[in-house]
């Protein structure tokens, strides 16, 4: 998530329902010719091309990439391949065209060399959306898996989002508390409440290479895994209620969204199985 937004930005079921949980969840990814993988996942992004998803880029809006941002070669979903290094880019995102809800989403992540004005001099960032509701927006209301270099899992929210979680007693009172689960010592927390937030992750677990996120999403909670390792969890998320700012809705469901934000990276093995809302 940019730096500087967060400067700029800040305010405050039985079988049978499985059955028909999984019925529904599949049909339209299977309207996108996927077909079943390993465990259960099914491709959300079938490796060719962006059928069933959307872009949209600062300055270009929806379905318009003038610059030729976004490559897709071997199953590889490239950002930035032909831009020159250190040049001045757009910023934006990749989003389903559908909303999603209770599923354990997993994507494989690695980073290229180059970076771009405006975030040249910062660390390498992108992020995996979740829950993205109401209009395209960069950056938009949404629950995040932060993709930032030494950062990877960080929770964020965009939008005056809240949730509970709990975190390191040591940092509770820090603008970016860490995670710290219940059973290692972590007391409760109430986070977000403000345009854009950050929840520190649990640990470093990024390698060089490929990376391995998955997060398991059911009704308003969600639990961050990085390379197989639980780096955060939250529950009780909720949004501002459009129609009255002093009341929340529950947030369960929404697109999902790879961030473009001027650091070349690639993606590949886009993959979701649909949960029941309950384990």
């Amino acid at each position: 998530m940019c730096s500087a937004m967060r400067k700029n930005r800040r305010s405050l079921g039985g079988w049978a329902g499985w059955l028909g949980l999984a019925v529904g969840f599949l049909l339209p990814l299977h309207g996108q010719g996927a077909e079943p993988a390993d465990g259960g996942f099914v491709p959300l992004f079938n490796g060719t091309n962006l059928d069933g998803w959307y872009t949209f880029l600062q300055k270009h809006g929806k379905n318009s990439d003038p610059d030729k941002i976004i490559t897709i070669e071997n199953g590889v979903i490239h950002l930035y391949k032909n831009t020159p290094d250190r040049s001045q880019v757009v910023q934006g995102y990749i989003a389903t065209q559908q909303e999603y809800e209770n599923y354990h989403l997993r994507v494989e992540y690695k980073w290229g060399q180059k970076k771009f004005a405006p975030r040249d001099k910062l660390l390498r960032d992108a992020g995996i959306y979740y829950h993205m509701v109401g209009p395209d927006n960069v950056w938009p209301r949404a629950l995040q898996f932060q993709v930032e270099q030494t950062n990877v899992g960080d929770i964020v929210t965009v939008g005056n989002v809240r949730y509970q979680t709990t975190v390191d007693p040591k940092t509770k009172d820090r603008e970016k508390p860490v995670y710290l689960s219940a059973a290692a010592g972590g007391v409760p927390v109430v986070h977000g409440l403000k345009y854009i937030s950050h929840l520190g992750r649990a640990g470093m677990h990024e390698r060089d290479g490929w990376n391995t996120i998955e997060m398991i999403v059911r009704g308003d909670s969600a639990e961050h895994r990085l390379n197989g390792q639980t780096v955060g969890t939250l529950t009780s998320a909720q949004r501002p209620d459009p129609t009255d700012k002093e009341k929340f809705l529950p947030l369960n469901k929404g697109r999902i969204l790879l961030e473009i934000e001027a650091a070349e990276i690639f993606f590949r093995n886009v993959e979701l199985k649909p949960l029941t809302a309950t384990p």
